[in-house]
């Protein structure tokens, strides 16, 4: 059963979180957790019929905050998630191990992403696509910190996943802030390196 969450849309994908247990993974009071204004701008429509993670960036200010708290992920448990992916970094001041204990407490699955660079890697979106491929992750509830992190995932995603053609993914993750030349880069780079790959009949 999926989670009856409100919805905060970020793109063609589901970016939502109840208030509540938004507030609670991002370790602030209920009365602050507000959608950032760059992730408020983003009014989108129901997700794709493909399983694509919930995505939660509530605050370009993660560092500023508390670690997430350990009701939340019970929260988000009792919601029907099964799984928990993040794409922050100690530099954004969360404790990873700590982290992981707090999810698989409740037996959800973990996976951490962390960000280390703009854009990811092609070995990470690899892995990003790996998890989201696996029915026994979903539903997954994605943790970002800042949207633009999200968008380059998305992006491939929506082309590799759901067919979308390109000019429309990548005005899809520009509008996190992230440049389109950069991101028409990184999706050609990465759809060659696949063709590459591929062995040959």
């Amino acid at each position: 059963m999926r989670p009856s969450l409100r919805r905060f849309a970020l793109s063609g994908f589901v970016a939502t979180c109840g208030l509540a247990l938004a507030a609670e993974l991002a370790g602030v009071g209920t009365q602050s957790a507000t959608p950032s204004d760059r992730s408020a701008a983003y009014r989108f429509t129901e997700p794709a019929k493909a399983e694509a993670p919930v995505i939660l960036c509530i605050d370009d200010k993660p560092a500023a905050g508390g670690q997430p708290t350990d009701r939340a992920y019970a929260k988000a448990a009792a919601n029907g998630f099964r799984s928990i992916l993040t794409l922050r970094a100690a530099g954004d001041g969360i404790d990873i191990g700590r982290e992981r204990l707090m999810v698989e407490r409740h037996r959800l699955r973990y996976f951490n992403l962390a960000a280390a660079a703009p854009l990811p890697s092609h070995k990470q979106i690899d892995q990003f696509l790996s998890w989201v491929r696996d029915k026994d992750n979903h539903p997954m509830l994605a943790n970002c910190a800042y949207i633009e992190r999200i968008a380059p995932y998305m992006m491939i995603f929506h082309m590799v996943e759901q067919g979308w053609s390109e000019e429309r993914a990548v005005e899809d993750a520009s509008r996190s802030g992230l440049r389109r030349e950069h991101l028409r880069a990184l999706a050609r780079a990465y759809l060659k390196s696949r063709t590459q790959s591929r062995p040959r009949p």
